[in-house]
Formats: structure tokens, C-alpha cells, sequence
């Protein structure tokens, strides 16, 4: 680990860096007293390190200049994190923490600036543009795969835009995902980087829908991942016999689907499942053209949902064998018009069939993915107290070649719509965040029946065709509902294939006609939605009052700790009082299914390769932030000077617990004690106390101890915590056993159990012959699994905390060290479960001993506690009631609304 430099020591380390190109810094590091021992070292700039390494690399002119064994040359990437070197100094240090004589450099630009856009891949080749500010002459245009170089190729620039097509090694065409990136030479940063599928064979699939059964081909199609993933659902829940269908239905819609629509005369009968009551409506307007309305059939059938759902497909007097569609697919319903209503008209009659709940509204030019249904739906299900009322929910398009078509839609002040992303990585995280929308595309929309009852659905002013869906997301707004973009449902839409693109001809007109109806209508709710193009990140979103970066270590895990719980409920908090909520891990890393609970939440979470550290957040996106929400201090060392250098936002930082208290009170115990290490960590910790604009902690004890060392308070402030209300438990009689709960990679949970087990259980059990203790836990160590015995159970992590408070008669927290407030004593509070505790569990819980807890310090008075809040029911009962009661009143949600705004006030940002 690196340490911050002695400057009393004679520095033995020297080195030198050589160049800073495309990212790529390279240079040497040598120790005179080593002298064949590689070298770890440090990158800085500006007072922060944005990159370690290590030497290793045999450099001749090292060898022949006497420096040891010669391995002591480096290359490192810098990533995104060399735009932070731009003309500024960047220095070696080594891994004590010295800067490294000689080893010093600065960049720059002689040449002007570069900017690169990547327009395709073609043929094998990367085509786009390369953009120089000044320069004129040649100039290398280097091509990565990850940190590989590989292609290269000789530009004639001119100041302006130049074309490029630049051909590529046939070797990285392999069927799989690479992270390409462009830079040119003697420039020290790369100018584009994306994620792309690369495949060999680029044909339109078309024209291979032939060859599908052939080995290889099957998984060429840009959604071939998708109907991988709706195939093993279907059979995972075929096997299980949780599905309506058979492997039989599957199977054929997924061979359909593969080959595609294109050019289809046959039309094997295929089956959707069928249920009595269902949940959802799906409405697929239709007008001729079978072999679309089929192909987007066969995909629902083929796509795993956890809704039941009916298909109602709206023929509109249509003259190919539509008229026959109930013959070709068993289960769907037709309505078939007795005169040709057009596609607005059409859909409001195909509504009044529907049974669902929910309606959806589907063109027939679609392929639908896994889970499209269920979290369309999801919004209205769920109990976010951060939402009002959802009316409407719409899909992430995709276009064919699995590129973005939409994320939602704006309308500009000018009346101008405009579809998000449109061309965009769709994995990028600006576009994978429920958020609110001005409109979402008909192509796939979602709104409950009874709010397309009260909105009369699609306004007949508007009829044949076009506005009507982003007419009636402002008829849904205008009743008092929002509309939002839900990612997570991906739709495939070739657009364009049911209508054509020509303005002037057949019902494609009256998209102009219906514009000019929907610009008078709308005008008042429109006006003030900014420049036509300008902002377009910022503009997305609707209905935010500030923006706030949330940064953390890691990406929480709200049902694995305490510490990602609160996280968690902390985003929420900020979001209810009109955050729009922006979530940066440390390690940048998309974390599955961590990162999609948080996406779906309404929180935008940024990570890697769209970027490349927080440094590089803090580069490309801190102008935009008002507010940055940073958690524990050792996060918040290392970004706050370079946040204060690029921005004017507020910096509100929650220091967890406070860990120099933490570390001198388990000081203070026989098993561990270096209090040099403790008061290292109160220099760094009030440091970043000093540098920020509000300081949060959890626990009034903590307030005054940072009172007492910052000698000032106006600017310290408790901590929210937010518990949810809980479902009862058991009745007393029906509880058995004492239980712990917390996670062992955290000291002070392994110090209490192995004192609970080895000073308290001899004599407990001595009292109480029969009781257990439970130890429940993520990740328990040796020593804690040794502590079983007959009367210890360490059960490990549990998947739902209902195992632990709702069967257990008493909560133990034996906690000897610590800081903060204790997130399992909460819970235990909500939950009505009676505790048994120490004052440090019980700090900053309000929790009284006799009247909402028993309190204990001594062995003895731990079997005493025990023994009486296990065998007397009357006690037992009042401890619950009054624990609970705490809690609601304590620890609501409006409660840490209040506390939220109060500090927020104070440093000047008033919110909701």
C-alpha cells in the first residue's frame, strides 16, 4: 500500500518517463538498492494517483547503463485517466510514497486537439471521422482492442472533419464483444471507445435465414442473445411446471424467430398459452403484412415472462391470410373490423376486448425479449415511496442491428420530438435508468385499463394515425400520473415496416398533418423544454429539482448489510426530495443485478468501459452536479480536492461510522492494539471532515466527539436511517432460540460472538440447558465456524431476514467495539423483536433498558437479561411493542425526509 512520503529519508528510487501516448505511459523506475527487484510505484497528478504498476519490462539501454538486471522498464494504460495529465505534471512515486527522482512529465498538445467519431463497422472495416482543431499533415490513426494495438493506419489531415476507413485484423471478428478504442499518434489520450459484437460473417441475415440449423449460424442475429435467454427461461420453467406451455410451443417459436420475417410464405401453426384471467392485454394493430404480425407472435411466445398475458391482434379488413390468423396461432383473439378503421381507431376498438388490467400496445413490426411484460409492469406493482402515481410505461427500443432506436422520448420547446439515444451503445448507463419521459413510442407502450378509461384513450382528433402516442402521455400527465421509460423491457422494432418512411405518401402523411394538431394542443405543457439539440443529458430528464454523485466503495448490496441497506434508503431519500440521483462505485464495475435493482429504482449508475474511474466521472460529468454524496472518509480522500478544482457543488459526506473511534475502542480490547494506526486514522478523517460542507453521522456520540476535535458543529448532522415497516411475526410461544446477526468481515461482529460464545454461553447454558444461539451471517470466518457446538448453531448468510427475527424468541448484539449505528439492532426494532444488547449496540437507537430492550455488560448480567426476556411473555410482549413504536416514530421515512431537508437547507440547497 502506498504511503504518503517521509520527506527525511534519503530517496534511493530514481526513473524517468518517456511518453504519454494514447493512453499508454511508458518510462523506467530503479532502486539503487535493489537492483534487480522490480519496482512498484505510483502515478500522480494534481495531488491524486490515477494509476499503479509494477516494472518488469528488459530494457537494453537500463542494462548497458548499469541498472541491474535491466527489468525495470514499464508500459501502463491510463485509460480515460490520461485526459487528467493534459498539461499538467505527472510524477512517479514510489511504493513508500516518494516521488521518484527525474521521473516527471509534461504533456503537451503540440499539434493541437483530436476528436474522433466512429460512425460503423463495415465490411471489416472501422469507418468514421477524425477531427483536428489546427493541425495539417499526416497522421497515424491508432486502432485498440482493449490495450492491444491493433491497426494502425496513415491519415493526410486537415484542420475540419477527415474520413477515415480503416481496415481490421480479420482475427478479431470471432462472434464476441470487444472494447474498441481510436487515439493518434503523439497525442496522449484515445478520442472514442465502445463496446461492439464483432462477427466474421456480415451478411444481412436475410439472405442466411436458410442456413439456421447450421452449426455456426443460429447465433450470428444481433438478438441471438436475447432468445438464448428467453429459451433457457422457458425450459428452466417448463421443468418446473411453472409455464402454460411445452417444449414443443417453444421450440417452433424459436426456430421461427430465428429465421426471421423476411420473405415468409409458410406459416406453421404455432400456439401462445392461454390464460382465464389474465393480467395484461397485449393489442397488435395489424394491416395485412402477416409475416411481420407472425414473426412478432412467435417472439412472445418464445419470451419469458412472470405475467400472464392475452394477444388481441386488431385487423383492420386486412386481404392476405390475417383474415386466417386464429387457424395459424391457437389461443389469440381477432378482431376483425367490419370496415377499415386505420391504425388509431383500430387500437381504441381492439381495447374495449381487453380482459387485462393492463393494456399494451404492440406494432406487429416487433420482437419482443424475455421479461418485456413483466417490467413494463413493475412500476405500477411496485411500492416505491419515491414515485407518484404511474400512467404509463413504454420499452427500450432497439434497432435491428442491436443498436439503440429509442430511450424515451423528448419534445423540445419547439414541439420538435426527438428519440434518446437514437444510434447509441444501448448498454451505455445515460440510457438504462428508469426515468420520467415526455412520450414513449407506440411501438410498445403500457398503461393500466383504468387510466385508458379515464383518458378516453387515443384522441380521435388524431386519427388515422401518428401523435397519438405522445399525445396520450400528455393526456396521462395532465391527469395527474407519470410516464416513464422502463429500460429492462427491450423490444426489437424494424422500424418503418409497417407504414414505409415517405411523408407524402399513404397514411405516413399524416404525421405532418397531425404535428401542427399536436403542437396547438400541447403548447402550454411543452414551451419550456429547452433548445431543439442543446443539452440533451441534462434535458432527458423531467421533474428534478437538483442533481446529486453518489459516491461509494462499492455497489450495495441492501440485503447482504447494514451499510448497503442504508445506502440504499439514502438514495431513496435524496430522490423523493427531487434528486436526480447519478451512482458511481469505486471499482466501476456493472454489478448484474446490484446495478439493475439500483437502475430501477430511478438511479442512473455509471460504470465501466462507458468510464474508466471516478476520476474520469468527475472529468467528464461533475459541472452537472449541484450536490456529490460521498461515503466513508477513505473514499472521500481521494476525490475531494479534485471535485473542489472543477466544481462549485455542495459536498455532503457521510462518514459511515467514525473509524478512528472504532479502531481506538477495539484498541482498547487484550485482542488488538496499535494506536499509532488509530491516530493516523483521525488525522485522515478529520482531514476530510475539514474540506466538506456537511458532515453526517449516524450517532449523537459521534457528533461530539467530532465536535470536540473540529472545534466547530453548525455543519454536523445525524443521519437518517430508514426503516421498512414489517410484516408480524410469530406469536411468543412459537419462537425459540437467541440469534445474532452481522457480517464477519467486520471486526467488532467476530470479537462479539466469540465473546458471547466463549464468556456468556457456559453460563447461559448452565441456567438454560435447552437454548440455542443462532449465528447468522455473511461470509463467517474459521474462527467463527469453530464456535460450533451443541447449543451453537452458526447458520451463515441468510437469503430473507424473516428466518432470523421472525422465529427467534431474543436478538443478542454483544457488541464490545464499534462505531455508528448498528443496522441489525434496527431491524430487530422494526421487526417487534425483542433484544438484548450492550450501550455501545444500543447507541444513537433510543432504545431504554427495560422499557425497549434489556442492556447488559457482565456475563452474569447477560444470563440474567437472557433469562428473563426469554420466559417472561409479559415482558417480552412490552419490550416489542415499545422497540416497534420506536422505530416508526424514529426511523420513518418522513423522518429522514426532515432530516435530509434541514441539512440540506443549511448548506444552501433547498429542496421539496
Amino acid at each position: 500500500m502506498l504511503q504518503k512520503p517521509n520527506r527525511s529519508v534519503c530517496n534511493k528510487t530514481k526513473g524517468h518517463l518517456d511518453s504519454l501516448e494514447g493512453s499508454f505511459l511508458s518510462g523506467w523506475v530503479f532502486d539503487t538498492e535493489a537492483p534487480d527487484v522490480e519496482q512498484e510505484f505510483a502515478i500522480e497528478v494534481d495531488g491524486n494517483i490515477i494509476a499503479s504498476g509494477k516494472t518488469g519490462i528488459y530494457r537494453e539501454d537500463l542494462k548497458a547503463a548499469g541498472m541491474g538486471n535491466g527489468k525495470h522498464g514499464f508500459t501502463i494504460s491510463l485509460d480515460d485517466s490520461a485526459k487528467q495529465c493534459f498539461e499538467k505534471d505527472i510524477k512517479v512515486l514510489s511504493k513508500a510514497g516518494r516521488k521518484v527522482d527525474g521521473a516527471n512529465l509534461t504533456i503537451q498538445a503540440k499539434d493541437g486537439l483530436f476528436w474522433c467519431g466512429v460512425e460503423r463497422f463495415e465490411n471489416c472495416h472501422l469507418i468514421g471521422d477524425l477531427v483536428s482543431e489546427r493541425f495539417s499533415g499526416e497522421k497515424q490513426v491508432l486502432i485498440y482492442d482493449e490495450d492491444k494495438q491493433i491497426a494502425d493506419f496513415t491519415l493526410q489531415v486537415e484542420p475540419g472533419h477527415n474520413s477515415f476507413a480503416i481496415p481490421l485484423p480479420m482475427d478479431i471478428f470471432d462472434g464476441n464483444v470487444h472494447l474498441i478504442s481510436v487515439g493518434v499518434n503523439d497525442f496522449p489520450f484515445r478520442l472514442w471507445r465502445d463496446t461492439r459484437k464483432l462477427d466474421v460473417i456480415q451478411t444481412p441475415w436475410e439472405y442466411l435465414k436458410g442456413s439456421y440449423k447450421e452449426p455456426g449460424f443460429t447465433g450470428l442475429s444481433s438478438a441471438s442473445q436475447h432468445r438464448y435467454e428467453s429459451l433457457r427461461h422457458q425450459l428452466e420453467a417448463i421443468a418446473n411446471g411453472e409455464s402454460e406451455q411445452t417444449i414443443k410451443d417453444v421450440q417452433e417459436a424459436h426456430d421461427l424467430v430465428v429465421q426471421g420475417w423476411h420473405g415468409r410464405k409458410k406459416f406453421p401453426k404455432l400456439c401462445l398459452p392461454k390464460f382465464e384471467n389474465p393480467e395484461v392485454s397485449i393489442i397488435i394493430p395489424a394491416y395485412n403484412k402477416l409475416e411481420l404480425t407472425y414473426h412478432s407472435i412467435a417472439s412472445i411466445i418464445l419470451s419469458y415472462n412472470k405475467t400472464s398475458y392475452e394477444v388481441i391482434v386488431a385487423d383492420d379488413c386486412s386481404t392476405d391470410d390475417t383474415q386466417r390468423l386464429e387457424e395459424i396461432v391457437e389461443n389469440v383473439r381477432v378482431v376483425h373490423n367490419e370496415e377499415n378503421l386505420l391504425f388509431l381507431r383500430s387500437c381504441n376498438n381492439a381495447a374495449q376486448y381487453a380482459k387485462g388490467d393492463y393494456l399494451i400496445f404492440l406494432n406487429n413490426d416487433t420482437e419482443v425479449t424475455s421479461f418485456w411484460i413483466d417490467e413494463l409492469v413493475a412500476p405500477y406493482q411496485s411500492n416505491n415511496v419515491v414515485r407518484k402515481k404511474v400512467g404509463l410505461t413504454g420499452s427500450k427500443l432497439l434497432n435491428l442491428d442491436g443498436s439503440l432506436q429509442e430511450a424515451g422520448g423528448i419534445i423540445w420547446g419547439s414541439g420538435q420530438p426527438w428519440n434518446v439515444g437514437n444510434g447509441s451503445n444501448p448498454i451505455a448507463p445515460e440510457f438504462n435508468y428508469v426515468r420520467e419521459a415526455d412520450y414513449l413510442s407506440g411501438a410498445a407502450l403500457c398503461l393500466p385499463t383504468e387510466v385508458w378509461l379515464e383518458v378516453e384513450g387515443f384522441s380521435e382528433e388524431l386519427a388515422p394515425a401518428y401523435y397519438e402516442d405522445t399525445d396520450i402521455a400528455f393526456k396521462v400527465r395532465d391527469a395527474g400520473y407519470q410516464t416513464l421509460y422502463t429500460p429492462h423491457s427491450q423490444v426489437v422494432h424494424f422500424e418503418g415496416q409497417s407504414n414505409g418512411r415517405d411523408l407524402t405518401k399513404g397514411i405516413k402523411r399524416y404525421q405532418v398533418v397531425n404535428e401542427g394538431k399536436f403542437r396547438a394542443k400541447w403548447f402550454n405543457a411543452y414551451k419550456g423544454n429547452g433548445q431543439e439539440g442543446v443539452d440533451l443529458h441534462l434535458q432527458k430528464d423531467r421533474n428534478i429539482d437538483h442533481r446529486v454523485l453518489v459516491i461509494d466503495y462499492a455497489t450495495p448490496d441492501a440485503d447482504a448489510d447494514a451499510g448497503s441497506y442504508a445506502a440504499v434508503q439514502e438514495m431513496k431519500l435524496l430522490q423523493s426530495l427531487g434528486f436526480k440521483v447519478t451512482f458511481v462505485p469505486e471499482n466501476m464495475a456493472h454489478f448484474g443485478k446490484l446495478s439493475h435493482k439500483l437502475q430501477k429504482m430511478g438511479i442512473e449508475v455509471l460504470y465501466a468501459p462507458f468510464y474508466t474511474s471516478v476520476f474520469d466521472v468527475i472529468e467528464k460529468r461533475i459541472s452537472e452536479f449541484d450536490t456529490v454524496y460521498i461515503t466513508r472518509y477513505s473514499v472521500a480522500e481521494k476525490y475531494i480536492d479534485d471535485i473542489r478544482a472543477r466544481s462549485q457543488a455542495k459536498i455532503v459526506f457521510n462518514n459511515a461510522d467514525l473509524h478512528f473511534l472504532r479502531e481506538l475502542r477495539a484498541s482498547l480490547t487484550e485482542e488488538y492494539k496499535d494506536l499509532d494506526s488509530v491516530l493516523k486514522t483521525r488525522e485522515d478523517e478529520l482531514a476530510v471532515m475539514n474540506k466538506v460542507d456537511a458532515i453526517l453521522s449516524y450517532n449523537e456520540t459521534e457528533h461530539a466527539v467530532i465536535m470536540s476535535h473540529l472545534l466547530k458543529g453548525g455543519n454536523i448532522f445525524k443521519c437518517p436511517w430508514v426503516l421498512d415497516e414489517k410484516a408480524a411475526g410469530k406469536p411468543f410461544a412459537e419462537r425459540e432460540g437467541i440469534a445474532f446477526l452481522g457480517g464477519f468481515r467486520h471486526h467488532p461482529n467476530v470479537e462479539a460472538v466469540k465473546f458471547f460464545a466463549k464468556e456468556v454461553m457456559p453460563k447461559l447454558v448452565e441456567a438454560m440447558p435447552d437454548i440455542t444461539f443462532y449465528i447468522y451471517g455473511s461470509h463467517p470466518s474459521e474462527e467463527v465456524e469453530a464456535l460450533e457446538s451443541e447449543n451453537i448453531v452458526v447458520k451463515g448468510f441468510v437469503e430473507n431476514l424473516d428466518d432470523v427475527f421472525h422465529n427467534h424468541r431474543l436478538i443478542v448484539a454483544p457488541l464490545l467495539s464499534g462505531a455508528g449505528i448498528k443496522g441489525k439492532v434496527l431491524e430487530a426494532m422494526a421487526y417487534g423483536t425483542p433484544q438484548v444488547l450492550t450501550d455501545v449496540a444500543a447507541e444513537a437507537t433510543g432504545l431504554s433498558h427495560k422499557i425497549s430492550a434489556l442492556m447488559a455488560k457482565t456475563p452474569d448480567e447477560w444470563v440474567d437479561c437472557i433469562k428473563a426476556g426469554y420466559e417472561d411473555e409479559q415482558l417480552w410482549s412490552r419490550l416489542s411493542e415499545n422497540s416497534m413504536t420506536l422505530a416508526k416514530e424514529q426511523f420513518s421515512f418522513v423522518k429522514g425526509q426532515e432530516r435530509f431537508r434541514e441539512m440540506f437547507k443549511a448548506v444552501g440547497v433547498y429542496t421539496r
